[in-house]
């Protein structure tokens, strides 16, 4: 039996095994300070205005090049880590919103009338290249692994939302219309990391997710972590933020990052689970944690709740 750990009051010291920041899709928390530095200088014009009438720290945002299975290349936006937005879509956010996502969820989710199933579509095929370059790989044998034992993770909860993949070595059999996201190496990320979408308003789930290189290569040796880490990044698609948005905790734990930090815009709650309050009540091994060291890579019973309460087909199989 898996055992779920619940810190509340002293901050234990984590064992550091592999450390990572985990994905991205989500926006930054407004009410910057009168006179606060803005060194957003990395963004380009169009997307530093729109982040700054949303009311959101430039210096939490990124802009990255997203290189798709046919080798043509979109531009996303990046933040907290490891979520990420097409920048169109980005830009088309109306103003009056508080933010661009809301055990904790995105703005949206997946709408299971429209998808029964999620079907993801996992390159596992030589390079991609990007005016001759090499951009994107396929996966090895042991993140494939991972792939199944995030599914399993995910699937394994019954709470109505169905994920399936079919793996491949053609890039060309990826289809949007039977394959709602793809799945991919990107050369160019860093560390033992991961990137993600996340559901679209029209009720789609993330189009895409991306493991490193390294990530990818240390996969047979570390199935734990890179169960871990899929099974993370899978969990922004389907619609969930970390769950210490609010301090970044899991990360200042071990090491990662000197203090607490808050993330883009404060998310909603998904009701039956357990606020994040630092140094009170912190879920140690949450999936969704921002930061991970050593795990197991299992979901633990808050991102189970969690996951049952967004998709509720099968809720009452629990008789919450």
């Amino acid at each position: 039996m898996k055992s779920n750990f619940l810190k509340i009051g002293t901050v234990a010291v984590a064992t550091l095994l592999f450390a990572t920041t985990s994905c991205s899709d989500e926006g930054i928390e407004a009410g910057l300070e009168t006179g606060e530095e803005i060194n957003a200088s990395h963004l380009p014009k169009n997307v530093l205005n729109k982040v700054l009438e949303l009311k959101m720290n430039p210096n939490e945002f990124e802009v990255e090049e997203l290189v798709h299975l046919d080798g043509t290349v979109s531009e996303v936006i990046v933040t907290s880590g490891d979520m990420a937005m097409d920048k169109e879509r980005f830009l088309g956010i109306p103003a009056s919103t508080e933010g661009f996502a809301k055990q904790y969820r995105t703005e949206f989710i997946i709408d299971t009338n429209l998808h029964p199933e999620v079907n993801l579509f996992v390159y596992t095929g030589g390079p991609i290249l990007v005016d001759g370059e090499p951009r994107l790989i396929g996966f090895s044998a042991g993140a494939q692994q991972g792939i199944i034992d995030a599914l399993e993770n995910w699937n394994s909860v019954r709470s109505g939302l169905t994920l399936k993949a079919e793996f491949s070595s053609n890039p060309n059999l990826f289809d949007e219309n039977v394959h709602e996201t793809f799945i991919a190496v990107n050369l160019t990320l860093p560390g033992f990391s991961g990137r993600a979408g996340f559901p679209d308003e029209a009720g789609n789930p993330g189009s895409f997710f991306i493991i490193s290189p390294i990530a990818n290569q240390a996969a047979p040796n570390v199935p734990d972590a890179i169960e871990h880490l899929i099974t993370h990044e899978l969990g922004h698609a389907i619609g969930l933020r970390h769950t210490d948005w609010n301090s970044r905790q899991s990360c200042v734990d071990l090491g990662l990052e000197d203090a607490p930090s808050v993330e883009t815009n404060a998310p909603d709650r998904i009701f039956g689970t357990l606020p994040s309050i630092p140094g009170i009540i912190e879920q140690e091994d949450s999936i969704m944690n921002a930061c991970f060291g050593e795990t197991d890579g299992e979901l633990n019973f808050f991102d189970e709740f969690a996951i049952r309460n967004l998709y509720r087909r099968s809720f009452s199989y629990y008789n919450y």
